[in-house]
């Protein structure tokens, strides 16, 4: 539980202050910009974010209980993401968002 703490209080400020994330998700290392941080309709912890690096730049929703690891990154992005949608109805609950 306290890891799992410490993962929402990662996400949370980089959103807030708008910090890229690296991560490993699926083995791989990826470079990533948070956009909202909330509940899916299964109740599972998730991440929606602009991936800039790993397996190519788009759109990833990334749930937490599969992250291996993640830190926040010095270097900041300037704003939404193209295609960015605070509503995302992917959302059932939304704890932070951009």
């Amino acid at each position: 539980m306290p890891q799992r703490r410490q993962t929402l209080k990662t996400i949370e400020s980089a959103i807030a202050g708008r910090f890229r994330l690296a991560l490993v998700y699926k083995d791989v290392i990826r470079v990533a910009e948070p956009h909202i941080l909330g509940f899916d309709s299964h109740g599972n912890l998730a991440l929606s974010a602009w991936q800039v690096a790993g397996t190519g730049a788009g759109w990833r929703l990334f749930h937490l209980d599969r992250i291996q690891a993640l830190v926040a990154r010095d270097d900041r992005f300037a704003g939404a993401a193209t295609g960015y949608n605070p509503q995302d109805p992917t959302f059932a609950t939304v704890l932070r968002r951009l």
